[in-house]
């Protein structure tokens, strides 16, 4: 007798990301606006006699700039969401490229929204969807707005139940 050992073959992949409206290009464009505006006011102090401002000029320049980056920075976490007929991994990519992956069984997978309903828009970064099984939980689309968490859990709900009707699928061959 031959038994099949090879690596369920993954059904459906979905990775996810934070959003960010501001293309490099973009980036780009609105630091030389600014660097031009900055060094237009700085030579008006200049010219009237205040020219440590211009050093202030050139610090707001840079805290700019840095924030921007910082922005950036944290727009590299990744989430990536695979099934398999047997389970759901998910993998977590910080902006660093340090990687955690959690692993649940289809069979028991339950993915929720809490709370279910939106809340009051002051309190809606609060909304989380939570994967859990056996006693273990994690949270996905941390970054993303309410809207979208809502429509990944129903998302990921989708690619759960076709994952276990492609289990059936093979259990009945």
């Amino acid at each position: 007798m031959v038994e099949n050992s090879s690596k369920p073959q993954t059904l459906e992949q979905l990775t996810i990301w934070p959003h960010r409206s501001l293309s490099p290009r973009g980036f780009t464009i609105v630091i030389g606006l600014l660097a031009g505006l900055l060094f237009t006011i700085g030579l008006g102090f200049f010219l009237a006699g205040a020219w440590p401002v211009i050093g202030f000029l050139g610090l707001e320049l840079l805290v700019v700039w840095g924030a921007f980056k910082l922005n950036y920075r944290a727009a590299k976490v990744r989430e990536t969401i695979e099934t398999t007929t047997e389970t759901l991994k998910v993998e977590h990519r910080d902006e660093h490229g340090n990687a955690a992956v959690s692993e649940f069984p289809v069979g028991w997978l339950r993915v929720q929204l809490s709370p279910p309903t939106a809340p009051e828009p002051s309190a809606r970064y609060r909304q989380r969807v939570i994967l859990s099984s056996h006693g273990v939980e994690t949270e996905i689309g941390a970054f993303l707005h309410p809207i979208e968490k809502g429509k990944l859990r129903h998302e990921i709900d989708g690619m759960v139940a076709r994952s276990r009707s492609a289990r059936d699928r093979a259990a009945q061959n």
